[in-house]
């Protein structure tokens, strides 16, 4: 499972953040450490959107042509004999 190990590496990013500031800023431990089970309820989300700014697609490509409007109509005659019409 792909979104399962982009999950961990994430949440291991964010302890690898949260383990380097803690001792980078003596001064701000407390609050680290306040603010760490907030950090593991946002794995999922942060991880979320790490997967989806990997997944976007370079502005390079060629995007499809859209549909022609008039391709998509139903004609008059088809819809006035549909069955179950009240």
């Amino acid at each position: 499972m792909n979104c399962s190990k982009t999950m961990i590496k994430v949440a291991t990013g964010l302890g690898v953040v949260a383990t380097v500031l803690y001792f980078a800023l003596p001064q701000a431990q407390s609050l680290i450490l306040a603010n760490a089970p907030l950090l593991l309820v946002l794995a999922c989300p942060i991880s979320m959107g790490v997967m989806m700014w990997m997944m976007r697609g370079s502005n390079d490509t060629k995007r499809s042509e859209p549909a022609d409007p008039g391709t998509a109509r139903i004609p008059a005659d088809v819809l006035h004999n549909a069955p179950g019409k009240v």
